[in-house]
């Protein structure tokens, strides 16, 4: 316990004064203050495409950013924060290691995180400089694997370079799909796996030319550094390269390898070089799976001893990664994988030939391209044989079974997963005839509750409003189990019993019109288990304690506040959402409501942000609570700029359908349905007969959730259809 002691404190430590001092930096002051500033910083990761292009928009990247100088009101200051850049375009073609300078509106980041703000640049990087000889040098052997793995088939060209550099830039989205739901996710990022293959191999290779010990070792080490800055410096790798280190150390000391001390030494070392790795579900799942394979491996080879050794440790190793790291998993995407054990059997073995050859394939590129392409051949064939895998995994009916999300689904499968291991370990065959009941019941109940209590939605369901009181939540479904959510309404547990009904797992983005607490109240019931959607949000944080709470929820996923136009996909849907609403006093508003004026007035309604957005043809407009003046805005800017999301099939009627809307601009809209989100004998008079003769003058049929209770719009734009739950 006092070495325990001992080793938290200095993590504890180091996590206090890296807080103090990022609080203390320059921008975090000036993010603070919303200010426009010219910063220079180095790029620290490879940009992250965090939306495809639709309705004519650019993709959406996230850019981290190593800070060192800050420009604000002419008065240049030092930097060493983190920030997090948000933006499309010559973004996307930024590389690590480059000096960048450009000019941006900062907010303030996440408490939690990492990034000492939020940057939105206006305009593209100026590159500085192109950053020092390894991370240039690493460049030339990605962009030569890549040029490399040219001529292979569309599975293996986009697979290599993502195995084994993490380069998924080439990388189809049905194929990324089909990994994800065989539960081979892990080979479209570089793993401990890749380091320990090539350091293996390192080591063997010059132990062929010099038996000594020294220059192994040191040959070794220099190769995992090398090959952390090929790959980048992510957690899992990380967490091999500094095992890697330890285990070599070991050897040079003529000491028996000791698998857990390593790892639990690499956990100290890496938290207290950077106590955010805490925070990240990559490195909590590369230890976990780590800890399986050290703990529970060795242990079942002693138990199976009369198997054969290479069949016993082939099955071991990934039931071992798979039974550790699914308490974790649960928390990403509430689901048991059926196949993930057997389709990791299967593709495992292709790994390692596809590892060395994407390595050999890359530094060839640089003296000898045509050979380069051909070993590349062998890495194609092995990762062709991957993608084989996913793809006729991801076909198996029912390969994933619903379990119950948030805490309580990872600790009932944690506690399951160790009576299960402790059972098979100690041969209690007739106690575990009790499993299987046990787990039919957590696996069933979850499914068919919601049918027996009714409101569920019928199967081809496109878009919902859900029934959440005198509030608004809108589901747009994205995939079979998945949605795009918009805003969540006043109560968590409404917002949740909405999305179980619908059967949606997984939210694949999320909404906050704006800060209301009926439109964003219910978000943490809405994200329980649900994955780490994008949350966009209005970009005036009014009032405190809804903004708060929101930036609090998401920030497993990212936040990002929308202050002008962006559009992308999510899953089967195309989006774009607006904020060109506010009328020009906006920054007056912002500096009024910050000051404690009127906080629940119009001004933060008219803040909310609106979306446009298309699934299988049918159009959608949710509104939030724009109030007529910022609708008359809204009308002048789709007016000057005609585009596809307009006319509309179906409109989220703006502030539960209050009195204030402004009829050109739904007569713009030409919705032919209109949903109304509002709670039964609310006292606001919603909705307002005026509005509704408005509908009925446009021609549009009109559903309210007071009266008819949970909405569900299916169909086509050309037959469209509402199934209420009253």
């Amino acid at each position: 316990m006092l070495l325990v002691l001992a080793l938290i404190v200095p993590v504890l430590t180091v996590a206090g004064l890296r807080l103090l001092h990022r609080e203390r930096d320059p921008l975090t002051t000036a993010a603070e203050a919303g200010a426009s500033v010219r910063f220079t910083g180095r790029i620290s990761g490879d940009p992250r495409e965090l939306a495809s292009s639709s309705f004519g928009g650019d993709p959406l990247y996230v850019v981290r950013v190593k800070m060192e100088q800050l420009e604000v009101r002419q008065n240049v200051l030092d930097s060493d924060a983190l920030l997090v850049v948000f933006a499309s375009g010559a973004w996307g073609e930024v590389v690590a290691g480059q000096r960048v300078t450009a000019l941006a509106r900062l907010e303030p980041g996440g408490s939690g995180q990492p990034e000492a703000a939020i940057a939105f640049p206006r305009g593209k990087p100026v590159v500085t400089d192109p950053g020092s000889w390894p991370w240039r040098f690493a460049e030339h052997l990605r962009q030569g694997l890549r040029e490399a793995c040219s001529g292979l088939p569309a599975d293996a060209r986009g697979l290599l370079p993502a195995l084994v550099v993490g380069d998924t830039s080439n990388l189809d989205p049905e194929l990324k799909t089909d990994l994800q739901d065989a539960g081979l996710t892990h080979l479209t990022a570089v793993s401990g796996s890749n380091v320990s293959i090539l350091a293996v191999i390192s080591f063997l290779l010059i132990g062929v030319v010099s038996k000594n010990r020294y220059l192994q070792a040191g040959g070794t080490v220099l190769v995992i550094a090398g090959f952390v800055i090929l790959a980048r410096p992510e957690p899992s790798v990380l967490r091999a390269a500094v095992m890697g280190v330890l285990g070599l150390v070991a050897a040079l000391l003529a000491r028996r390898g000791a698998g857990v001390p390593m790892l639990a030494a690499t956990v100290i070392v890496l938290l207290g070089v950077d106590p955010w790795l805490a925070r990240s579900f990559g490195f909590a799942l590369s230890v976990l799976a780590t800890s399986g394979l050290l703990l529970l491996v060795p242990v079942w080879l002693h138990r199976l001893r009369r198997w054969p050794p290479g069949l016993v440790v082939a099955l071991a190793v990934p039931v071992a990664a798979q039974v550790t790291t699914a308490p974790v998993t649960i928390l990403l995407d509430p689901v048991v994988s059926l196949v993930s054990v057997p389709a990791n059997l299967l593709a495992d073995a292709a790994v390692a030939p596809a590892t060395v050859a994407g390595v050999a394939a890359a530094a060839l590129s640089l003296i000898w391209p045509d050979g380069a392409a051909a070993v590349a051949w062998i890495g194609g064939l092995a990762t062709q044989w991957i993608a084989l895998v996913a793809h006729r995994a991801a076909d198996v009916p029912a390969g994933s079974l619903p379990w119950p999300g948030g805490l309580f689904g990872s600790v009932l499968l944690a506690a399951l997963t160790l009576l299960c291991l402790s059972l098979l370990m100690r041969r209690a065959w007739r106690t575990a005839a009790l499993l299987p009941p046990v787990v039919a019941v957590c696996l069933i109940l979850p499914r068919w509750v919601p049918v027996f209590i009714g409101g569920g939605a019928p199967d081809d369901w496109l878009v919902v409003q859900c029934d959440v009181g005198q509030g608004s939540a809108t589901a747009i479904r994205s995939g079979p189990d998945r949605a795009v959510l918009v805003d969540a309404g006043p109560d968590p547990a409404l917002a949740d019993r909405c999305l179980r009904r619908l059967g949606v797992r997984h939210l694949d983005m999320v909404l906050i019109t704006h800060f209301h607490a009926d439109h964003a109240a219910g978000l943490e019931g809405a994200l329980g288990g649900r994955g780490s959607p994008v949350v966009f949000v209005s970009p005036v944080p009014l009032p405190d304690p809804q903004a708060d709470e929101v930036t609090s929820l998401a920030q497993r996923g990212r936040v990002i506040p929308v202050s002008s136009e962006l559009s992308g996909t999510a899953g089967a849907v195309e989006w774009q959402v607006n904020w060109r609403l506010v009328p020009p006093s906006a920054s007056a508003v912002r500096q009024g409501l910050a000051a404690g004026a009127d906080p629940e007035g119009e001004e933060i309604n008219n803040a909310s942000v609106v979306l446009f957005a298309q699934v299988r043809g049918v159009r959608i407009a949710a509104l939030g609570d724009v109030e007529p003046e910022a609708q008359r805005a809204l009308l002048r800017t789709l007016g000057a700029v005609p585009g596809t999301a307009y006319p509309v099939d179906v409109v989220v009627l703006s502030h539960h359908g209050s009195a204030n809307q402004e009829e050109k601009l739904y007569r713009f809209l030409q919705p032919k349905v209109a949903l109304i989100g509002v709670g039964a004998d609310n006292d606001y008079g919603h909705p307002a007969p005026g509005a509704l003769d408005m509908l009925k003058r446009l021609g549009a049929k009109t559903f309210r959730t007071d009266i008819q209770g949970q909405i569900a719009i299916t169909g086509g734009p050309d037959e469209l259809r509402a199934v209420t739950a009253r």
